[in-house]
């Protein structure tokens, strides 16, 4: 049945740049709920009170919706991210915080959002794993300047880079599991003091502590 407010109101018009917006947000909150398989277009365009042909005006079907949502998600990860690193210079740990306090003050105000790429993205579509990989190999070079800022470079290149990759890929794959714990009804959703937050700092500064 349609929406009674629709009737009160001429409708809007589908091609509008701002309605494909409109749409990938309502997206982002259905995926985010429903899952990729569960939700449909009819579903995200009463989200985003538009007709289904306007949703089919921006996009050929939900998989490239689907992925629109994703990649609306990782942009503004990666802009949270940009927006404490230093422009210039090298990291260090102390980026790394900013960077963990950030992401962990994003995950907070963006519940959706964060749902979608931690709960709702495994095997999703085979895109999506594409654009997932690419992301996460996107930050995990980027955290190559977390390692052992400042210490003397005593090992051989080769066996040092072989444990800063390591070092890199653990320190991502913890973060990424701490903040899937801490959605929905994880084990670690109930926690919302300071204590977890410094708890994931100290873990993460071990994590990169590389011995020379």
């Amino acid at each position: 049945m349609a929406k009674t407010n629709r009737t009160t109101r001429p409708p809007l018009p589908a091609h509008r740049p701002s309605r494909r917006e409109e749409i990938v947000d309502a997206a982002i909150r259905l995926f985010a709920r429903k899952g990729f398989v569960d939700a449909s277009i009819g579903d995200v365009a009463e989200e985003a009170d538009v007709v289904v042909t306007a949703v089919y005006y921006h996009f050929s079907g939900k998989e490239e919706l689907f992925t629109a949502a994703v990649h609306k998600v990782f942009g503004m990860i990666s802009d949270v991210v940009a927006s404490v690193r230093p422009s210039e210079g090298a990291s260090d740990q102390r980026t790394l915080d900013a960077v963990i306090d950030a992401v962990w003050e994003w995950v907070d105000t963006h519940p959706d959002e964060a749902t979608l790429v931690h709960l709702q993205l495994p095997g999703a579509t085979r895109q999506i794993t594409t654009l997932r990989q690419e992301f996460e190999e996107l930050h995990s070079n980027r955290a190559f300047g977390y390692i052992g800022a400042g210490e003397p470079r005593g090992r051989n290149s080769a066996s040092r880079r072989a444990i800063e990759s390591l070092s890199v890929r653990t320190l991502i794959d913890a973060l990424i599991s701490v903040h899937t714990m801490r959605l929905g009804d994880g084990p670690l959703s109930g926690d919302k003091g300071p204590a977890l937050l410094k708890a994931v700092r100290t873990m993460s500064h071990r994590i990169v502590t590389v011995d020379a």
